[in-house]
């Protein structure tokens, strides 16, 4: 038995338990080494290995996205720089400064905010970025369709588009009347879904419907490609005075205020299409830019009808006085912008001339209005605005065709664009023409076949469906003997 009093007994307070008496010294000391540690603020968290990592990945994200935003704002400068005067004519210089300012301004916040030390922060930082990543590329995307077409939108509703090709190299002459080599009616039916498009030989001989010209003369038609150089039909002396009707013999000896009114109404008046002039539009290409823009399309595919071989231009970016010969197998082929034109421009290898032309112009816009219509041409837009820019005049505000071409696309069992074609006929002549008195080469307009173009385009525009008016095209197209 232990001597309560020895030395092996147990202290007054242990309560005779030894395990008490270690752990109550234990943490009398554990209490008295605490009171001396510097204490933790209230509500802190200790960084963990984990939190560390989260915050080295949200810096990486948030500097990822700052180079980002940094690119796309250098990109989107370098647009407004380098085509401010076509994509904003009318924008002060201040406010492109306050544009660029504007722009470093997020640039710089968003780096701060990347390198925070608060991942709240770095979240913020992120939010700023994604917002102005989204708006740059918007902006990207919306402004070449700035660059071109006119105050003219168009809409749901069915309209008539006048499509011409210019015989002219380099930059198209946007303050002057150009000879129209392709002369074609495009009615378009949204709603429907369905273009119709009646092709015109180029020397049609037809009355001129124009401010300046009587319709009352013996003399008053011309060949369709000469109309275009009538302008809005205004003609002017050398003093720049107007000049009505009695003022002149021929239509070269004046000058043409601008436009496409002449052409327009004199088709207008031949075709008799249901539409106000809302609703009837103009564009018209160069051989450079139509070239470019088959080219910045990635080519097209277009369904050669017959085959031939033709020598012309080797480039229609211009006329180096260099030739080449080019050969079509019939068959769907792939062409290049040089190929394209000249199996479009190429009359002299067939017997029946400007009438075959106009179908291989047909299958050509085909092949155009393909690629454009197709997913492809998102990753190739830039460069088809840019390329067109100077070759291209259109009264059509470009916005409101690539809005048309969304909301079209978002209709219910839309699955693409349908394109009928015919091209009218007419008979080979000589007769004296408006513009310098001379008798020269023309195709006679043949009535049957313009009446038969005049139906195509007004059922388009009243909502005939694509099968009924493939059909007809056809039965039309067989009763000319083609």
């Amino acid at each position: 038995m232990n001597n309560l009093n020895g030395p092996d007994s147990i202290k007054k307070g242990d309560y005779g338990y030894s395990s008490e008496s270690l752990s109550g010294g234990s943490s009398r000391k554990a209490k008295q080494s605490s009171k001396g540690a510097p204490k933790e603020p209230r509500g802190s968290k200790r960084v963990t290995k984990t939190d560390a990592k989260k915050l080295k990945n949200s810096t990486i994200i948030s500097i990822i996205l700052v180079v980002i935003q940094l690119a796309l704002s250098g990109y989107f400068v370098y647009l407004m720089m380098t085509h401010k005067w076509t994509y904003m004519p009318n924008v002060p210089d201040a406010i492109f400064i306050g544009i660029c300012a504007g722009l470093v301004f997020f640039l710089i916040i968003a780096f701060i905010l990347a390198n925070a030390k608060k991942r709240s922060s770095k979240r913020f930082g992120k939010f700023i970025s994604i917002i102005v990543i989204i708006a740059l590329i918007v902006c990207i995307f919306v402004l070449p369709f700035l660059s071109i077409g006119g105050k003219s939108k168009v809409d749901e509703n069915p309209f008539v588009v006048f499509v011409s090709a210019a015989d002219t190299f380099g930059d198209l002459n946007k303050e002057g009347n150009e000879r129209s080599d392709t002369n074609i009616l495009a009615a378009v039916n949204p709603k429907t879904h369905t273009v119709m498009m009646v092709s015109i030989p180029r020397d049609y001989y037809i009355p001129v419907i124009a401010k300046s010209v009587s319709i009352n003369t013996s003399l008053n038609s011309d060949k369709l490609t000469h109309i275009g150089l009538y302008g809005n039909g205004q003609a002017r002396n050398n003093n720049g005075e107007k000049v009505g009707a009695a003022g002149w013999n021929y239509a070269c000896e004046v000058h043409w205020d601008h436009g496409k009114t002449a052409i327009m109404d004199s088709l207008k008046k031949q075709f008799k299409f249901n539409v106000d002039s809302n609703h009837y539009h103009y564009a018209q290409l160069n051989f450079t830019g139509f070239g470019k823009l088959i080219d910045e399309l990635g080519g097209i595919d277009v369904d050669v009808e017959k085959s031939f071989s033709y020598t012309t231009y080797e480039d229609y970016g211009e006329d180096n006085g260099k030739r080449k010969k080019y050969t079509f197998k019939k068959g769907r082929m792939e062409m290049d912008g040089n190929e394209a034109l000249t199996f479009a421009r190429t009359r002299k290898a067939f017997a029946d001339g400007d009438i075959q032309r106009n179908r291989n112009q047909t299958a050509v816009l085909k092949g155009v209005a393909d690629k454009a219509l197709s997913p492809t041409i998102l990753l190739r837009y830039n460069g088809v605005m840019s390329a067109i820019n100077d070759c291209l005049e259109t009264d059509i505000d470009a916005s409101s065709m690539a809005l048309l071409q969304s909301r079209v696309a978002g209709h219910q069992g839309y699955d693409g664009w349908k394109i009928v074609s015919f091209g009218v006929i007419g008979e080979s002549s000589r007769q004296r023409v408006l513009w310098n008195g001379q008798a020269l080469s023309v195709v006679l307009k043949n009535d049957t076949s313009v009446d038969y173009g005049q139906k195509l385009l007004n059922k388009t525009l009243a909502g005939t469906d694509s099968k009924t008016l493939k059909r007809l095209a056809k039965k039309y197209t067989n009763a000319q003997g083609q």
